[in-house]
């Protein structure tokens, strides 16, 4: 039975991100990328020419296919509720899927060393999710000058999660971080209430 090409590729991503996540970048070679998934090595190379076209594949898997489906917003929630409701998506979803969070966090800074260039276009394109989800969530009142500012520090918030949680794993501290961090998006957004 023949397998269909985008199947192939999302079998490769998951494959990439699972050993990313276990033996860093350049543990990664592709013979164990091929090997985790089942696939012949040539069809890897076939699918992607290079490295760097897996990596940024796995950053559009990951921006397009866990967080935009894994973050949900109640349309007209206002910004800072919506910022607040991103923020423990986000860190529910580390819970649940701690490999992707720590390939994702290995990736960056591996491409960073590679070509300084993409290293900010790959990580824009999980700013630009977060970003969306806001402005699904935002009333008339709302700041529009915050989204950019929320997204990026959503993702610095959960930058420092994973991090965090491969230094000292799952501890109390996490959820008293997590409420101060939701409440002050709250409070900053309505701080920043537009007069109509």
């Amino acid at each position: 039975m023949r397998v269909p090409a985008d199947e192939r590729r999302r079998a490769l991503i998951q494959a990439a991100i699972e050993v990313v996540a276990e033996q860093g970048v350049d543990g990664a070679t592709t013979r164990r990328i091929a090997e985790r998934a089942g696939s012949p090595l040539a069809r890897l190379h076939y699918c992607f020419s290079s490295k760097e076209e897996l990596i940024v594949a796995i950053f559009e898997s990951l921006a397009r296919d866990q967080f935009g489906t894994a973050v949900h917003v109640r349309p007209g929630v206002g910004l800072g509720r919506a910022a607040a409701s991103v923020l423990r998506q986000l860190a529910a979803w580390i819970d649940r899927e701690p490999t992707f969070a720590r390939a994702q966090v290995e990736l960056v800074f591996w491409i960073a060393r590679q070509k300084d260039s993409m290293a900010s276009k790959v990580y824009q394109m999980a700013i630009d999710v977060f970003a969306e989800r806001l402005r699904e969530g935002m009333r008339d009142d709302d700041d529009p000058n915050l989204v950019e500012l929320f997204a990026k520090m959503i993702a610095a918030y959960c930058d420092g999660m994973v991090v965090q949680g491969v230094a000292f794993g799952h501890n109390g501290i996490r959820e008293e971080l997590l409420d101060t961090t939701a409440e002050s998006f709250e409070r900053l957004a309505e701080a920043h209430r537009l007069a109509h």
